[in-house]
């Protein structure tokens, strides 16, 4: 499956971004399996193992969360390297 994603939405504990559970498959628990993140905004690739964080009611449609269950430190830094950039930088007016 390729989801693509704001960047924005990508923090150290994981993807704040609720995607659609049926994306995910009939009854979405646990363990997904591996998450891979190309950005150029991140200066490199990022590849962790996520699970569901949380499943929230909108209407009829369940929405997830994911979080890293299994992340390296080198890429754990890209992120935080790319959410210090992203503080730093004063929105556009």
């Amino acid at each position: 499956m390729h989801l693509e994603l704001p960047a924005a939405d990508i923090s150290v504990s994981g993807i704040g971004v609720l995607i659609d559970a049926a994306a995910l498959g009939a009854k979405p628990s646990g363990e997904v399996g591996v998450c891979r993140i190309d950005s150029p905004d991140l200066g490199g690739r990022v590849e962790a193992y996520v699970s569901i964080m949380r499943i929230r009611r909108l209407g009829e449609r369940r929405l997830v969360g994911l979080r890293f269950e299994s992340i390296s430190d080198d890429e754990l830094e890209l992120i935080r390297e790319y959410k210090r950039k992203c503080r730093e930088t004063p929105a556009a007016s």
